[in-house]
């Protein structure tokens, strides 16, 4: 199947299908079928769905189109994507290369919408949803979304990479916003390449350097804190890593009748500044 290159109306098809039908598994089935690692508040977490589902509606269009402007680039020879031959060690590492890439790009475009004038009149549209659900991963403003999707035509002049990954890489990535939302545990089970390198490595889980569903439903708690996607190494350098993160992770992991860790001032006023 030829993911690239089909014109705006398969892009618009592949958008809405890679995000609503995975929102809808992850939002309706997945808690029927199985026992999940619920996140804390529980309870009002379908109260604001279906208000995410229409809110995505253009967000996903935009992604659609920013897909079918990368077509047109490569059609008119610009950039570095090729229909070449390609080894499986070229797509690991086109892949980790994007993961680093697009953690970073979002890690600080992120703080940039927490800008209080950014905030105030772009991104709150996203924080209206104070306990997150699947249908949350692109509910925000088009602003927003042409500042986040815009990595995906900067990516294109870097380095060389083949049109079928990157359509295939930034399909997968809207899996990722929707599993970062969904409210309840998925780590270690997150299928990023992070995750699957250290799931077949000894060590703790989950991994501190990775990010967690919970790490993600923290920042809407606390909205100074917690900017990454994938890894939480520009957290732990900027200083926006919650102090009660590990602790969380050790109750929801290890011990699921621990009490909360005690949130402290710090963390209280962080829940009510916007800023980052």
């Amino acid at each position: 199947m030829v993911l690239f290159g089909n014109g705006c109306g398969t892009a618009m098809a592949q958008a809405y299908a890679c995000y609503y039908l995975p929102a809808v598994v992850m939002h309706v089935l997945v808690p029927k079928w199985i026992d999940v690692r619920h996140l804390p508040p529980q309870g009002k977490r379908n109260t604001d769905a279906w208000k995410d589902a229409k809110r995505s509606l253009v967000p996903v269009a935009i992604k659609a189109a920013v897909w079918k402007g990368v077509e047109e680039l490569h059609r008119n020879g610009m950039g570095k994507l090729h229909d070449d031959g390609w080894s499986w060690i070229h797509a690991v590492l086109a892949w980790a290369a994007l993961d680093l890439i697009h953690d970073t790009w979002f890690y600080w475009a992120h703080r940039l919408l927490h800008w209080r004038p950014l905030y105030k009149h772009v991104h709150y549209m996203h924080h209206e949803s104070r306990t997150p659900n699947a249908f949350t991963g692109y509910s925000f403003h088009w602003i927003e979304a042409l500042l986040v999707f815009l990595n995906e035509v900067t990516v294109i002049f870097l380095f060389p990479i083949h049109t079928e990954m990157h359509r295939a890489y930034h399909m997968f990535t809207t899996l990722i916003h929707i599993g970062g939302h969904v409210g309840y545990e998925v780590a270690p089970y997150i299928p990023s390449l992070g995750q699957c390198v250290m799931s077949a490595l000894p060590g703790e889980t989950p991994c501190k350097y990775l990010n967690t569903v919970l790490h993600h439903d923290m920042h809407h708690r606390y909205p100074s804190r917690h900017f990454s996607l994938y890894f939480t190494h520009w957290d732990h350098a900027m200083g926006t890593m919650h102090e009660c993160y590990q602790e969380e992770c050790r109750r929801i992991f290890e011990k699921p009748g621990k009490k909360p860790c005690p949130v402290q001032k710090i963390a209280h006023s962080a829940s009510r500044r916007v800023g980052g």
